[in-house]
């Protein structure tokens, strides 16, 4: 009995990273869904159409791969290059591609959130054609450090490791459905309650040197290289490669701290065919359906609030059919009309990219029900004669299209896996949050990076993204000053510059680097009189939310209130309240002083406002606010110098603090404001190439299908049994056993089957022939009927 799931937690999106076949980022790849652009590499000069199939007999030369998988960023993660040299490239990509998602959701920083990491991984081509005989030619077939570098199990434990990450590190693998099923195991740990934030997602990586494929009739893979989902003129998938990731959180932490909310996951499920099916590698529509309507109870939506579905689409001959037929159960209901919900399909445009499918569907869901646009479905023409679009209410087209519906837009994502692992994910746009108003004038704009190379490559980044107007996320400068501040890890080289709007950061930004000075000892000048301080700090309470707090304890043992004519009142006690209160807060900054020089008005000042508070604050306080007077003619601003007078501004005095290496207390400095996150560039890597020598492979004998001889001449039972004997690798099969039950046949079996005896006997059987008749039997009486009815015809 099926039991009805309770609502899930809806959990948002917050940040995403990628690279897919022509993309590097998440912004080219949403371009080339949206212009329509395929990004597969043929290798044959004629690429119009079938005729690619033939070019090698049947190898068809395509294939959707990543370029410069061989290049690392090993520095960065403190890598040996012993290491890099013989891990994963899968392991290595992902690495990169989470630490950018992480930048994405400005959590790459210092943060207190507990951070889990689902995520897997296709098969590792690296170690078993490159690392392999290479260690066994070395004598190393066993190195421990090999294993760890390439084993599965260790591929979410390595992000954790490397990226600090302190929640459950989780590798998760279900073949086709591999991504989408780790960003349903991140939403169910948040709900939880395992991690704060989960970074969820998958990565499947193509050879180099990987050129094409060997076509089969009837198999997986397309017969020219191309993808055409749902399409009449559908023969199959072509090989992809990718990486994706996606930050989530829980939707309600994601908007108590203003985190930029991609979209909402309102539902999301997982579950498995079972043995109810034909064959361990044949999809059922049954478990596809369950799924689905599974994943709609626990978000709480009808089939008719949604949308658009991102399917799994793999435009092969029984998965397409299949998948329609499960979709049309759940969404043809009888009040919907026809047209209204939006089929699309990710593979034409980038190749099926294995164990990262799922979060290449999901990342394209998630940018449509954010930009209100659905990328149309590449090399779409006609329907298939199995899916009957009339009568539906869904719709396909191979142009890009606004979402139509309002407001509400949400969409559903399908991710399949061979052996019967179904995952499907609901989601939502979410409501922009609005901007808070910054009481500061002038921003900070602080970066920092490992070369002056990569920080000049920041600087150049962050302008361009700041000169696009229209970009993808128009943003607050101060919301980007606090994501740069708080959301991104430090390093050495350092750059900070203040500006009071756009065009003044892009010049800043865009102006010569200059080396950073570093300063270890630094020391404080109180200059002015009464009066002028008093005024210093009635205008820091205006615009210094810090500086109020840290004045709030001061105030409060000292009886005051420095709400209004803060300096009209009692200059010397406000004068003075503006001294501890701007040293107090620069300490807490991370500015310690070696020496202060303060006027002598200063200290009887300070004794009079902290009579009766703390022994230990007055203490402090005095002891930073004593010294000679200081001469008002020579003071100035000078390298490891803060000078505290009429024109003090504490931005400029933070950015120059951190430029000398100073560690800012970032928190600090933003605290009493609701600032937000918002996406920037990610951190630009450089990469070196970290790559083994291919070993020459040992010549093999290609395999043929067995020749059949003159049809007239070939006894069937006996040919027909040949056939499955070689094709299921057995001595011996009875005449009367059956391909499923009998013998543990499924489609992948099947469809080499059909294929040979098509190939020898000159016929247009059905691929699937053995499930259409079931024993060795059967199917010779099948083809005996074939053959006289060709007589006739």
């Amino acid at each position: 009995m099926e039991q009805t799931p309770l609502h899930a937690l809806p959990i948002a999106v917050i940040g995403m990273a990628a690279r897919f076949a022509g993309a590097d980022d998440v912004e080219q790849y949403w371009t080339n869904l949206v212009s329509g652009v395929e990004s597969v590499t043929r290798q044959d000069s004629d690429t119009a159409g079938r005729d690619v199939a033939n070019a090698d007999g049947h190898r068809v030369r395509a294939a959707a791969k990543l370029d410069g998988i061989e290049w690392f960023a090993a520095e960065h993660f403190r890598v040996p290059p012993a290491e890099a040299v013989t891990m994963d490239p899968q392991q290595r990509i992902l690495l990169e591609v989470a630490a950018e998602a992480l930048d994405d959701a400005g959590y790459a920083g210092a943060r207190d959130a507990v951070v889990g990491v689902f995520v897997g991984s296709g098969e590792n081509h690296y170690f078993r054609e490159y690392v392999a005989p290479t260690e066994a030619r070395a004598g190393r077939p066993s190195d421990v450090r090999v294993t760890l570098a390439n084993e599965k199990d260790f591929l979410a434990p390595r992000l954790a490791f490397k990226l600090g990450l302190t929640g459950p590190a989780i590798t998760v693998q279900t073949g086709c459905a591999t991504a989408l099923s780790a960003v349903a195991a991140a939403c169910s740990a948040l709900a939880a309650g395992d991690c704060d934030i989960a970074l969820a997602g998958g990565v499947s990586l193509l050879m180099p040197d990987m050129d094409g494929y060997t076509y089969t009739e009837g198999g997986i893979l397309s017969a020219d290289g191309r993808c055409r989902a749902f399409d009449a003129d559908a023969t199959g998938t072509v090989p992809g490669a990718g990486a994706g990731i996606v930050v989530l959180r829980r939707d309600a932490d994601a908007r108590a701290f203003r985190d930029h909310r991609r979209a909402v996951i309102r539902g999301w499920a997982v579950n498995n065919d079972g043995g109810s099916r034909a064959g361990f590698t044949v999809p059922n529509i049954s478990g596809q359906e369950t799924v689905i309507r599974t994943a709609l109870r626990r978000a709480g939506i009808a089939p008719e609030e949604v949308g658009y579905i991102e399917a799994h689409g793999t435009g092969t001959a029984i998965g397409d059919p299949v998948e329609f037929e499960a979709l049309r159960r759940v969404f043809a209901t009888p009040d919907r009309a026809p047209g209204t919900l939006v089929l699309g399909a990710v593979k034409p445009n980038i190749g099926h990219t294995d164990a990262a499918a799922g979060v290449a569907g999901l990342i394209k869901a998630t940018l449509a029900v954010e930009r209100a646009t659905v990328p149309g479905t590449l090399h779409f023409r006609s329907p298939n004669p199995e899916i009957d679009l009339t009568t539906t209410p869904f719709v396909l087209s191979a142009e890009a299209r606004p979402w139509n519906g309002g407001e509400q837009r949400i969409a559903g994502v399908s991710s399949f896996g061979l052996g019967g692992s179904n995952a499907h994910v609901v989601l939502e746009a979410a409501v922009p949050r609005e901007v808070a108003p910054s009481p500061r004038a002038r921003q900070v704009l602080a970066l920092s990076a490992r070369t002056d190379d990569e920080l000049e490559t920041m600087r150049r980044r962050l302008a361009d993204r700041l000169e696009a107007t229209d970009g993808p996320v128009p943003a607050d400068l101060a919301d980007v000053g606090y994501t740069l501040a708080v959301g991104r890890a430090r390093f050495t080289r350092r750059w900070a510059s203040v500006a009071g709007d756009r065009a003044e950061a892009v010049a800043e930004l865009r102006a010569p680097l200059e080396a950073g000075r570093s300063h270890t000892r630094w020391s404080l000048t109180v200059h002015g009189t009464p009066g002028e301080l008093a005024g210093t700090g009635e205008r820091l309470l205006r615009t210094e939310p810090a500086f109020a707090a840290a004045v709030a304890g001061l105030t409060e043992a000292a009886g005051l209130r420095p709400e209004g004519d803060f300096a009209g009142r009692a200059p010397h006690r406000a004068g003075a309240l503006t001294v501890l209160g701007a040293a107090l807060l620069l300490n807490r900054l991370g500015l310690t002083f070696s020496r202060v020089d303060a006027p002598e008005w200063v200290r009887p000042a300070v004794q009079w406002l902290t009579d009766g508070a703390d022994p230990a604050t007055v203490a402090e306080a005095l002891d930073r606010c004593t010294g000679p007077d200081a001469d008002a003619g020579s003071v100035r601003e000078r390298p490891g110098h803060v000078v505290l007078g009429p024109s003090f501004e504490l931005a400029e005095v933070v950015a120059t603090a951190w430029r000398a290496g100073v560690a800012v207390d970032w928190e600090v400095y933003h605290g009493g404001q609701e600032r937000g996150r918002v996406p920037l560039p990610a951190y630009p890597f450089t990469r070196r190439r970290f790559w083994l020598d291919r070993p020459e492979p040992e010549a093999a004998p290609a395999a043929r299908p067995p020749a059949a001889g003159p049809v007239d001449t070939v006894d069937l039972p006996d040919y027909v049994a040949k056939v499955w004997r070689e094709v299921l690798n057995l001595d011996h099969v009875a005449p009367d056993a059956h391909f499923v039950n009998d013998l543990g046949g499924d489609s992948l079996y099947a469809v080499e089957i059909g294929a040979r005896m098509n190939a020898a006997l000159g016929l247009d059987l059905p691929l699937d022939l053995p499930f259409v008749a079931p024993s060795v039997a059967e199917t010779a009486i099948y083809i005996e009927k074939a053959l006289a009815m060709e007589k006739t015809a």
